[in-house]
């Protein structure tokens, strides 16, 4: 095996001479006609780093049933929830792609005499997608994202006076993640490209959970939507 491979090396390698007097020839005769590569864009492989954003519609029932039922009058609050933050991947686009992120994003709510519900999650991990169709400057991909993060739920509110300190309480909670996704991609530039997904956010508590008056406060989860602005190839 070795000593094919040796020769194989060696025949390419004797080639090369007559290869490169070939296409003199060629080029002289007028038969090879030199193609402008600046604006050709890589065939195969998918690398990048870029901003993201991602809109997460979460199942907040409970939490604002548990609002709702207190003896301070907290506002419900907003089942949609943006987060921010970056993402970087790199693979073969009609093969395995792998990656990873971090997001963070939070929902406040307001009430009239300055009671404030606060929720927030920051989480991040690994992303592994697998190509399914290619077409020069696009291309699909179906994956998951998994990993770990942490959510926290702050309520404060004023005793009697809107103007005297605020008191209440934190609680906070860490959790495991997954979310199956689809992605499509479009290579804009040779450098820029965009990235739109589509996913499920799932999440397992590694905590008690939070367990409120009659409440016992589950895992989040709830369908994702998320645009990203690449920078690569």
């Amino acid at each position: 095996m070795k000593r094919l491979l040796m020769i194989i090396f060696a025949v390419i390698i004797l080639s090369v001479p007559a290869f490169a007097d070939s296409y003199e020839e060629l080029e002289e005769s007028g038969q090879i006609v030199e193609v402008e590569m600046e604006n050709e864009l890589p065939l195969y492989i998918r690398a990048g780093v870029g901003l993201k954003v991602e809109r997460l519609e979460l199942n907040l029932d409970q939490i604002n049933s548990l609002l709702a039922t207190a003896d301070v009058d907290f506002p419900a609050l907003d089942e949609p929830m943006m987060l921010y933050g970056i993402e970087g991947v790199g693979g073969v686009r009609n093969g395995n792609i792998y990656g990873v992120y971090l997001l963070h994003g939070r929902n406040r709510s307001r009430g009239s005499n300055g009671e404030t519900a606060e929720l927030s999650l920051t989480y991040g991990g690994f992303i592994y997608q697998r190509g399914i169709y290619m077409k020069k400057n696009t291309d699909i991909s179906i994956g998951t994202g998994i990993g770990y993060g942490r959510s926290r739920l702050e309520l404060l509110h004023h005793k009697g006076d809107p103007f005297s300190e605020a008191t209440g309480s934190t609680l906070e909670k860490d959790f495991l993640l997954l979310e199956p996704t689809i992605n499509l991609h479009h290579q804009l530039t040779p450098v820029i490209g965009i990235d739109c997904s589509l996913g499920y956010f799932m999440s397992y508590d590694l905590d008690d959970g939070w367990g409120l008056s009659e409440y016992d406060l589950d895992e989040f989860e709830g369908g994702s939507v998320s645009l990203r602005v690449n920078f690569g190839m």
